[in-house]
């Protein structure tokens, strides 16, 4: 049985034409999903005459509340273990898949200059220090994103390499690879931990139904493919 075609908007009422000069057609259902998600209108479809003003309105609630959720995360990231035993003590859980993280950063002449310096007297390179410091920790919030990504809440066995590449470039890579674990006994991380690893399970799960119903490049509803 064919679907009836509609000759009004189901959200407005206003008539539907096509024409060259003049035309109000139905917008792309992607536009109405937003649009259902942050306002009280919960019509199926709208049209070109209604849906511009609540997609604007829903588009800019998104894109603060994504923006929100990624403050939040940052804040309890570090709640996500990573640890280089491969089977920590009295963990139950399950192994999800293998999670890596890369971090790429220049030295420079000048980093290379100081550096021989501070070799040449027997201190260790601060400005090294502090960029492969830096690389280790963006690599641990990489492999923790990764982690919450597969559904896992911590990461084991896990192992750092340091390399210098790009030749005369002067380039530091820090690379880690680890195993994403769903720890199943959580009391055993603790109240607080798994509390907050809760939490960021509810806010991952937000985001990425935000991310996938926002249309943040789009500035005008059509009845186009988006």
């Amino acid at each position: 049985m064919e679907t009836p075609t509609l000759t009004e908007c189901p959200n407005c009422n206003a008539k539907l034409t096509t024409g060259i000069l003049s035309s109000n057609k139905l917008v792309n259902k992607k536009f109405g999903a937003l649009i259902r998600e942050f306002t009280t209108l919960q019509h199926e479809d709208f049209c070109e005459k209604c849906a511009q003003a609540p997609f604007e309105q829903a588009k800019a609630k998104c894109s603060k509340e994504i923006a929100a959720l990624n403050v939040e995360v940052s804040n309890l990231l570090k709640n996500v273990q990573v640890v280089s035993i491969p089977a920590p003590l009295h963990w139950d859980y399950s192994v999800l898949d293998m999670v890596t993280a890369q971090s790429t950063t220049g030295t420079g002449v000048f980093a290379e200059f100081k550096s021989s310096i501070t070799d040449f007297f027997g201190m260790q390179s601060q400005t090294y220090n502090t960029k492969i410091s830096n690389g280790e920790k963006l690599c641990l919030a990489q492999l923790r994103l990764k982690c919450l990504a597969a559904g896992g809440n911590a990461v084991i066995g896990t192992d750092i390499d340091y390399a210098e590449v790009g030749g005369a470039q002067g380039m530091l890579m820090v690379c880690m690879t680890g195993t994403a674990v769903k720890v199943n006994n959580l009391e055993q991380l603790g109240e607080d931990r798994a509390a907050n690893l809760e939490r960021l399970a509810a806010m991952m799960k937000r985001r990425e139904h935000l991310v996938e119903i926002h249309l943040p490049n789009v500035s005008f509803v059509s009845a186009g493919v988006v």
